[in-house]
């Protein structure tokens, strides 16, 4: 087997892993119910949101800079991945081992264990896109991250049908069903890992590490002259209030509107599903229409989430009512809006980057955007105090002039725009 083609396989098979593990634990889905049957606080489930972005996004600029020698960076994901793959496997053979019955406890182990893996996700993720780029031939990169995709919405629907059976009614119940989902986790992520040991990365030769007062001064001149960028990132950042309600629509199913905990199971499978179809039909928005129309589909989709379950709470239907069907509308709308802030948002950061400074513009756009941490802290904060009809409102008032602003934007990438490169998707 040519080395191209086990690399392709390799990768094909670290994505998919990964992104069905991840299925299994989501934060809009499973982990809010987890927190919420620990401890009942809603100021936590925003805190295990805001956890998981703080931790990947934040330190991308510092990992970046110091990446920058590295003749091959395959071994800082190998290692970042053995230190932090492992984690809701630990989680879960604890779960079994009793350490449910102390809710304290278990709270302490489950936010030091996931804090420790989206740390050292800001290091997949940069790995992860630079030996692509040079391990997997372009004639075959698509291929690839279009093959991964699709097995993982097909195994989505399983991996949603499983929850379904743990969560509800005929299932063991907390906390045997959370311990075998981050077991579940746990071992997709090792098995991922597996994968991606068998990826032959090229050397290249190394970049010289600019001084950090070199490195800075560039970054606050990227902010400074580049408009469209900097646009961009207000874009980002007022969209982001989505993340006001992100973890509460499965809570208001559950608690609010009478749904039986097995459709959280439902939820992931139409969030993952929604996602990965939207991302395929983005993709192709992306190359013919530009990247700033993607973002505009994007923001739209994410008004509907807040819209649709208002509606719900406003009507007064509930689990009973004939329209329930609707209610799993809104994953399907987050699961388009991730698609979106992905494959528009990262993208189009790459997009702007001159030659030789995409490292600067990822680094410097997912830093940045790390200031959408606060919205879930301020939604739990809010929820507490309020109702979810003030949350939902409230969300989806900064939703809509998130996308007002996506329409100011000037355009990035497609055929008509003199700068349209190709760009990657995140495949988590």
């Amino acid at each position: 087997m040519d080395v191209g083609r086990r690399n392709a396989l390799a990768f094909f098979g670290e994505a998919t892993l990964f992104g069905v593990g991840m299925t299994f634990i989501g934060f809009t889905t499973v982990l809010p119910q987890f927190v919420s049957e620990l401890t009942g606080s809603a100021v936590l489930v925003g805190v295990v949101i805001a956890l998981a972005e703080a931790g990947w996004r934040l330190p991308q600029l510092a990992v970046a800079w110091l990446l920058l020698p590295a003749r091959r960076k395959k071994p800082w994901l190998t290692c970042a991945g053995l230190l932090s793959r492992p984690a809701y496997l630990v989680l879960g053979v604890a779960l079994w081992l009793g350490l449910g019955a102390r809710s304290g406890s278990a709270l302490v182990l489950f936010l030091a264990l996931h804090g420790l893996m989206f740390v050292f996700l800001s290091v997949d993720h940069l790995v992860w896109w630079d030996v692509l780029a040079k391990a997997v031939p372009p004639n075959r990169r698509g291929r690839v991250l279009g093959a991964s995709t699709a097995a993982r919405g097909v195994l989505a629907v399983g991996a949603g049908a499983l929850i379904s059976w743990l969560l509800g009614d005929t299932g063991p119940g907390y906390p045997s069903a959370y311990a075998a989902l981050f077991s579940l986790t746990g071992v997709l992520l090792l098995l991922s890992l597996g994968s991606w040991s068998l990826v032959v990365e090229p050397e290249e030769e190394p970049v010289a590490r600019p001084p950090l007062r070199v490195y800075s001064a560039r970054l606050a001149a990227v902010l400074r002259e580049d408009r469209t960028f900097r646009s961009l990132v207000v874009v980002r950042l007022v969209s982001g209030f989505e993340g006001l309600a992100l973890g509460f629509y499965t809570l208001l199913g559950t608690q609010g509107l009478g749904f039986s905990p097995a459709y959280v199971g439902v939820f992931a499978a139409v969030q993952t599903v929604g996602g990965i179809v939207a991302g395929l039909g983005l993709g192709l928005l992306g190359e013919r229409a530009g990247i700033h129309r993607v973002i505009q589909v994007g923001t739209a989709a994410s008004l509907t989430a807040p819209l649709v379950a208002l509606l719900f709470l406003v009507l007064r239907l509930d689990a009973g009512h004939p329209l329930a069907y609707l209610y799993p509308w809104v994953f399907a709308a987050i699961g388009l809006s991730l698609s979106a802030n992905f494959i528009g948002f990262a993208n189009g950061a790459v997009e702007l980057a001159p030659p030789g400074e995409r490292g600067v513009y990822i680094g410097l756009f997912s830093t940045l955007s790390g200031l959408t941490v606060l919205p879930p802290l301020l939604g739990g904060w809010l929820l507490a105090r309020t109702s979810y009809a003030t949350l939902l409102a409230l969300t989806l008032g900064l939703v809509f002039v998130g996308h007002v602003l996506s329409w100011r934007l000037g355009p990035i990438g497609g055929r008509t725009c003199p700068r349209a490169r190709p760009g990657p998707t995140v495949p988590l």
